[in-house]
C-alpha cells in the first residue's frame, strides 16, 4: 500500500480539484497513472487543470463545472465537461460513477476568511458553513455508493482551525471545526461498509498571494494587519502543496486515520481538552508582529 504507484488505473474524484491543494492532489495523482475526476467552478480553470492532469500521466480526465454548494441545496444539475473524448458537454458525474465507479474522493473544497465572530453577520457564517462543511457532506453522500463497491478512501482536507482556534478566523475556525465533527461522524458510522476515512488537518500552504490573500478584507473589519498572514498570523511554516500531496495521498494508501501536519500541534489539541488556557496562551504568544 505504500507504493508510489498505489492508484494506478483507480479513480479518484476531488472536489475543489481547480486550485490550491486540490490542483496539487489532482497532479499527484495523475503522476500515479490514476483515473481523475476533477470538480470545481470555473470551465477555463477546469480545462487548463486537464490538460496539466493529461501531461503529467493520467490515464483519464473528466471535469465536472459545478458549484457544489448547489448540490447541497438539492439545487441545480450535475454535469460533466468529458474534454477527454468530446468538445462539448459530456456525461454527468453519475454516469462516470456509473462506468468508473470511485476509489478515492478528496473533498478539498472550502473557503478561508478574516474576522472576528462578534462583527460577522449570519450571512459570513452562513457561506463558512455551506464550503467547508456541506458541500463535503453533499460530496461524499453523492459517492457513498459507489466508493462502498470498492471499500474505498475519503479524504476530507480540514485545517489546523479545525483542531485549535485560530486568531482572527472565526467563521472559518468554527466550520472547520464542524467538519471535523462531520468527518468522524461518517467514519463511527461507516464501520460496516468498509469505506475508510482520513481526516488531513494541515497548516498554512503555501500560495502565490499568500501575503496578500486577506488585505482588503483585513482593513475592512478593522483587523491586526497581523491577522492577514498565513494562520491568522500565528508563527508556522507554509506548507508545500506538492509535498503535501504527496504525504496525504501514502496516509489514504495507508488507510490511516489523521494526518495532521505540522504534527507538533497534535499536542496542542490534546492539551486543548484538558489544559485550555495554557493552549490559548500558547497561540497568543505565536501571533507574528510586523
Amino acid at each position: 500500500m505504500g507504493s508510489s504507484q498505489v492508484w494506478k488505473n483507480r479513480t479518484a474524484v476531488i472536489s475543489g480539484g481547480s486550485n490550491g491543494l486540490g490542483r496539487a492532489l489532482a497532479l499527484a495523482l495523475s503522476q500515479q497513472s490514476a483515473n481523475v475526476v476533477i470538480i470545481g467552478r470555473d470551465p477555463d480553470r477546469l480545462a487548463s487543470v486537464r490538460e496539466q492532469c493529461l501531461e503529467a500521466g493520467a490515464q483519464s480526465v473528466s471535469v465536472v463545472s459545478l458549484d457544489v454548494r448547489q448540490l447541497a441545496a438539492g439545487k441545480g444539475s450535475l454535469v460533466d465537461f468529458e474534454i477527454a473524448s468530446k468538445p462539448a458537454f459530456g456525461e454527468s458525474l453519475r454516469a462516470v460513477l456509473a462506468v468508473q465507479g470511485c476509489d478515492l474522493l478528496i473533498n478539498a473544497i472550502g473557503k478561508s476568511d478574516r474576522g472576528l465572530l462578534g462583527q460577522l453577520t449570519a450571512a459570513d457564517l452562513t457561506e463558512q458553513f455551506e464550503l467547508n462543511v456541506l458541500a463535503t457532506h453533499a460530496m461524499t453522500r453523492f459517492c457513498f455508493p459507489a466508493l462502498c463497491q470498492s471499500r474505498g478512501v475519503v479524504v476530507n482536507i480540514a485545517s489546523l482551525a479545525g483542531i485549535v482556534p485560530g486568531p482572527g478566523m472565526g467563521g472559518y475556525s468554527m466550520s472547520k471545526h464542524a467538519l471535523v465533527g462531520l468527518h468522524r461522524q461518517w467514519r463511527i458510522e461507516s464501520d460496516s461498509s468498509g469505506v475508510h476515512f482520513l481526516l488531513v488537518c494541515p497548516g498554512p500552504i503555501q500560495r502565490d498571494d499568500t501575503l496578500d490573500r486577506y488585505s482588503d478584507i483585513v482593513q475592512s473589519r478593522g483587523l491586526d494587519p497581523v491577522s492577514q498572514r498565513p494562520g491568522g498570523g500565528v508563527a508556522l511554516g507554509r506548507l508545500d502543496p506538492d509535498g503535501l500531496s504527496q504525504k496525504i495521498l501514502q496516509a489514504a494508501a495507508q488507510r490511516r486515520w489523521e494526518l495532521i501536519v505540522p504534527g507538533k500541534v497534535r499536542l496542542l489539541a490534546m492539551l486543548m481538552a484538558i489544559w485550555p488556557s495554557f493552549v490559548d496562551r500558547i497561540i497568543r504568544k505565536k501571533m507574528k508582529r510586523p
